[in-house]
């Protein structure tokens, strides 16, 4: 029987040995390819459709809160939410949720329940019920929701992000310019409470759903404008509703501002999303054709690796029958965090070292592992595009090893999976296999012992 040497040992005479024992003996390259699905939390997202279903990941939807709370003083009906769900997994996708109290262009526009106290807000030449954020029932029934809406969707596969809603115009946590008023807008202080009752509720461990808040809410009028640093230390994404438009890199953009760009250090690993902004860019889809800038001069690709991003709703360019299948999967593909596997050595006859690179330009949002039949081994959530790790996976003796990843946050039976990108991967069944000689291993001295 063979001495089985530290494992840490083991991993850095794989890289170190000048012969090490690789798959690309008879096996695919070692080399990147994209293949022809996009990965799970990423790509363009759309508005609940059934086509391009082959080119999508997810499906948005807004949750009118009088959809699902008709009364404030009395109980939920989910049942909007749940057939939305059950319509999304039937495509094979996962759904973003937003809860709105109002929205100019989506169903009636308003969604305050019956009991709840509001003012007009006028938008557009059209009035809308806006919650009368400085009454403390409004308050309680918001909270109320939050609750109940965490409590019954926290464990749910079928749903790869939460958005913070219900704060000002279709949830995106501003009025479009105010006016910011205590009983217009919730105070920072309650802002706070709602924030930290999303994450609470939904979850603050890596692998729990994330949440995510626009990134209006590092304006003046939001919670983190004031400088108060109370949450930067929980795990949650931003939502930046304006992609894509002119200047969102210019160093006069707020954006670029201290407490925006604090906040996109903080949180660039959290599963940053996003909206192409609506004139000119979301409305025609034109994002999605090279060199996808919307003629603002910052690439999707480009911007999306300067910010993280995973995902980005552009709903009307998979629905409005312009765009081929080619073009919305290479516009998705710029998008998202992406695994490759550089090299795999054997420890010993039940390990194997891989070395995998994020070949994307963002964060994977969830913990992901690299499996054999015999196991899992790893977190890729915390690898930045551009860097590589290797991992220590279980393995059998044979020559022949099939790789996979894992995700907690996806179901096992749903046909999203997390695929190699790597040329001569399976991406249909999300595989890589790999050859390695069972007879040879690599030790602690450098050498092969047969």
């Amino acid at each position: 029987m063979k001495t089985i040497h530290n494992r840490f040992i083991f991993i850095i005479a794989c890289l170190l040995t000048s012969t090490p024992i690789l798959a690309n003996q008879g096996g695919p390259p070692w080399v990147f390819a994209d293949h022809d699905f996009v990965n799970p939390f990423t790509g363009g997202v759309a508005w609940e459709t059934s086509q391009n279903s082959d080119v999508l990941s997810m499906e948005w939807a807004f949750i009118g809160l009088s959809d699902v709370l008709p009364l404030c003083s009395g109980g939920f009906d989910w049942s909007s939410v749940d057939d939305f769900l059950s319509r999304v997994d039937g495509r094979g996708h996962q759904a973003i949720l937003r809860p709105v109290v109002f929205g100019p262009g989506y169903g009636s526009g308003d969604f305050a329940p019956s009991d709840m106290l509001t003012n007009d807000f006028l938008y557009d030449s059209d009035t809308y019920q806006n919650p009368d954020w400085a009454e403390i029932t409004v308050q309680n029934c918001i909270l109320k929701f939050i609750d109940a809406f965490a409590v019954r969707y926290k464990d749910d596969q079928r749903i790869a992000y939460i958005q913070m809603g219900l704060a000002g115009l279709w949830g995106e946590h501003h009025l479009d310019g105010g006016p910011y008023t205590a009983s217009s807008f919730p105070s920072s202080a309650f802002q706070e409470t709602m924030i930290s009752r999303y994450i609470n509720g939904f979850g603050n461990t890596q692998d729990s759903l994330l949440t995510a808040l626009s990134l209006d809410a590092t304006q003046a009028h939001g919670f983190f404008g004031s400088g108060d640093t109370s949450l930067d230390g929980e795990r949650f994404s931003f939502f930046d509703d304006s992609l894509l438009i002119a200047n969102h890199n210019d160093a006069l953009n707020w954006r670029q501002e201290v407490i925006p760009t604090a906040q996109l250090a903080l949180h660039k690993q959290h599963g940053w999303g996003g909206e192409a902004f609506w004139t000119g860019c979301n409305s025609d889809g034109s994002w999605v054709t090279p060199p996808h800038d919307c003629g603002n001069g910052e690439s999707l690709d480009d911007q999306a690796l300067r910010i993280g991003l995973n995902y980005m709703l552009g709903s009307p360019a998979f629905t409005s029958g312009q765009f081929s299948t080619a073009q919305l999967l290479a516009a998705s593909q710029l998008m998202g965090y992406k695994f490759t596997a550089r090299a795999a050595a054997r420890l010993d006859a039940d390990h194997l070292a891989v070395t995998v690179e994020n070949t994307g330009v963002a964060h994977s949002p969830y913990p992901v592992t690299v499996c054999t039949s015999e196991g899992c081994a790893g977190d890729l959530s915390s690898l930045a595009p551009g860097e590589q790790v290797v991992i220590d996976v279980p393995a059998t003796e044979s020559g022949t090893q099939n790789l996979f990843f894992n995700a907690t946050r996806l179901d096992p039976l749903s046909p999203l999976k997390i695929r190699w990108s790597n040329a001569g991967a399976n991406g249909l069944n999300g595989t890589l296999v790999v050859e390695i000689n069972p007879a040879e291993f690599i030790f602690a001295d450098g050498f092969n012992h047969n």
